[in-house]
């Protein structure tokens, strides 16, 4: 086994002509796998739900607590341990299959994997050696710091899942990630759950359970993965002595990765903080309630995420810039259309679906879920800009731009939230959000040789406006009701995807629409 230190390999296809029809073939076939995991994303969202309703009817309050703060540790646990190697995993894989370094194609997934088995070892047994130092301070209840030590593993469990979902991107097999990410994992813990309910079981074994799940979940991960690689038949280039582990392009690439995850902390986490140390529980709460509705603003984009990372590693590595660029405004146009009825919902009708979710106690958050679900869907509207100039190592930029973004949030919020509370702390977020996706933008100008909104958008961008500021109107002026709002609402995203129809490419991205009866003729 070889260390690199930073050796590239010669772009193989660097001196080719872009294939204008393979790339439109690439990027469609990325928008189909996308749009099955977005279907998959709303599936688990309504497994999850359902399994958060049966766990806090099983639990009393003190023992529902006791699993949300450990399984909170465990979710921020995961990126800490994996030092962004899951993510970067798939851009890596990519330009290294594309230029057929298997060396460094496999030295890349080895390295993911052991970043996290070694951080993760290094974790857990210095919390298990020092647990009443670093959990008993934070928490009293003896029965919560043995959950936090069970959850504790799922951490690395869920970071290699990562590491499998980057693997199955790369080589398009959306079906697998489905399957398992989407159905078969969130499917046992329901199970887990539904047996908690039916025993009368403690909140020990909902732990033990959710850990059995996570193993099982990874084991099914390894046998696909092999099968994959097999079936792609690289499993003969694999030579355990040649394989080559590329440290420092790898690490160089986590620090923009990490200092993007910092400011995404810094508007889950500080903004809560902050506003916890000023004002009572109460606000705290009329903050928290509408901050994940509002995040459901960047559900279908997250969805694409795992698809468009490799799709753009590979035609960087092409060198075929025109492509990268077209399938950036093809993918951003088809999330911000998708995106566009939870928008409205969360935006303009903010005022009843408040109400409706959370009654009239929480009446003045709505304005502070508008805020927040705009500043979430400027981000959509403008695409993976991020991850674009990550492919395209434009790291010290994103590195600066990150930690811009994260100091104006914590800046603006300690200024405006003695005086506004919570409405502070979200036109803070709404303020970083902005900024932080208008100079990506500026920057991916010269990366992609893209004007700041491509003329093949600007239909569809310009109805989104225009249908947003309607709905806004009529909420304002005629106070219509959930239900009516609704109704306008669908009409309006009806209108944007008819108006956006030949940006989306729907009838040549989905040929199966052509065949349905009247919509057919309205795609084409």
């Amino acid at each position: 086994m070889r260390l690199a230190e930073g050796a590239t390999v010669a772009e193989s296809d660097a001196g080719r002509s872009p294939d204008t029809a393979g790339t439109t073939t690439m990027r469609r076939k990325q928008v189909r796998g996308s749009a099955l995991l977005a279907l998959g994303r709303a599936l688990t969202i309504l497994l999850t739900t359902a399994t958060q309703i049966v766990i806090v009817r099983s639990l009393t309050m003190s023992d529902y607590g006791a699993f949300a703060y450990a399984l909170a540790i465990a979710g921020s646990g995961q990126v800490l341990l994996s030092l962004g190697q899951g993510r970067l995993l798939s851009r890596f894989m990519a330009k290294y299959d594309e230029q057929r370094d298997y060396e460094r194609m496999f030295g890349s997934l080895v390295l993911a994997v052991v970043t996290i088995l070694v951080t993760s070892s290094v974790a857990i047994a210095t919390l298990f050696m020092l647990s009443d130092e670093l959990i008993g301070t934070a928490v009293e209840d003896p029965a919560t710091v043995e959950v936090v030590l069970i959850l504790v593993f799922l951490a690395p469990l869920e970071a290699l899942d990562q590491v499998f979902v980057a693997l199955f991107a790369v080589f398009s097999k959306p079906r697998a990630i489905f399957v398992r990410k989407y159905l078969f994992t969130p499917g046992l813990r329901l199970a887990v759950v539904i047996a908690l309910a039916v025993t009368g079981s403690s909140v020990s074994f909902l732990a033990l359970g959710y850990l059995a799940a996570g193993v099982i979940g990874l084991l099914v991960y390894v046998v696909v993965a092999v099968q994959v690689l097999r079936q792609r038949g690289l499993l003969q280039h694999l030579r355990i002595r040649r394989i080559v582990l590329p440290f420092r392009a790898v690490f160089s690439f986590s620090v923009p990765l990490i200092t993007g995850e910092l400011f995404l902390l810094s508007l889950t986490v500080g903004g809560v903080l902050i506003l916890g140390f000023y004002h009572s529980a109460a606000e705290v709460a009329s903050y928290r309630a509408v901050f994940n509705p509002s995040r459901l603003n960047n559900a279908v984009q997250q969805a694409f995420v795992p698809l468009f990372l490799p799709l753009a590693a590979r035609l960087f590595a092409r060198a075929d810039i025109d492509g990268l660029r077209r399938s950036y405004w093809h993918t951003a146009t088809v999330v911000a259309v998708c995106t566009f009825p939870l928008f409205a919902l969360t935006g303009p009708l903010a005022p009843e679906l408040t109400v409706a979710l959370f009654g009239v106690r929480y009446s003045e958050s709505a304005l502070v879920l508008a805020l927040l679900s705009v500043g979430y869907y400027v981000s959509v509207v403008l695409g993976f800009n991020a991850y674009t100039l990550q492919v395209c190592e434009r790291l010290r930029f994103l590195v600066g731009v990150n930690v811009f973004a994260a100091v104006l949030n914590v800046t603006v919020a300690l200024l405006l939230v003695q005086r506004h509370g919570a409405l502070g702390i979200a036109i803070a977020n709404l303020s970083a959000l902005v900024a932080h996706n208008l100079l990506n933008q500026w920057a991916l100008r010269g990366a992609i040789k893209t004007t700041f909104i491509d003329r093949r958008s600007l239909r569809c961008y310009l109805a989104i406006l225009v249908a947003a500021s309607g709905l806004w109107v009529f909420q304002v002026t005629v106070d219509p009701g959930l239900a009516v709002g609704v109704a306008a609402a669908t009409l309006a995203s009806i209108a944007v995807l008819l108006i956006s129809r030949r940006a989306l490419e729907l009838g040549d991205t989905f040929p199966e629409l052509l065949r349905v009866p009247v919509f057919g003729r309205l795609v084409r």
